[in-house]
């Protein structure tokens, strides 16, 4: 790659659909009340297998509760032979607005909503987007494994 072609990739942006992430948000906000029923009745923790052979253990804490927002941490972790390391990661929910998203990864949080790329951190350009992607989808294999209900949406009528 010559050095002009690869100034135009530093500089060119990634456009951000700001309505398709608002729309992840919120539908990772509905999964994760189904993962953590109860959270804003006083319960703090919850904990469960998935997988085959239940080899992966997931403990959720909740770190804090506001009257807008709560914070809750997932801890993922290898039983038996440790051939993962444990994954740890840090989930705001909005209630007022019914959205959810990772705020903070092992020990990286705050991340920009784009980045130039190649940077610093070698972050893809969407790394926001990216990890709450993730999010829906880790979600949504625990939901398929029957860690949640399926009814995660519930449809109003006029």
């Amino acid at each position: 790659m010559n050095v002009v072609s690869q100034q135009a990739l530093v500089k060119r942006k990634v456009p951000i659909d700001l309505r398709q992430h608002h729309a992840l948000c919120e539908l990772n906000f509905h999964r994760c009340l189904a993962m953590v029923p109860n959270c804003r009745e006083g319960r703090q923790t919850w904990s469960f297998f998935i997988g085959a052979n239940r080899q992966l253990r997931v403990n959720i804490q909740l770190l804090d509760a506001a009257p807008y927002t709560s914070t809750i941490e997932v801890q993922q972790h290898q039983t038996g032979g440790q051939l993962f390391s444990a994954a740890c990661w840090r989930i705001r929910l909005y209630h007022d607005v019914e959205m959810a998203e990772i705020v903070g990864w092992n020990r990286q949080q705050n991340w920009l909503p784009q980045y130039e790329y190649p940077n610093k951190h070698m972050y893809q350009p969407d790394e926001k987007l990216a990890l709450n992607r993730f999010l829906g989808d880790w979600l949504e294999h625990c939901r398929k494994q029957g860690m949640a209900a399926d009814n995660i949406v519930i449809k109003f009528s006029k």
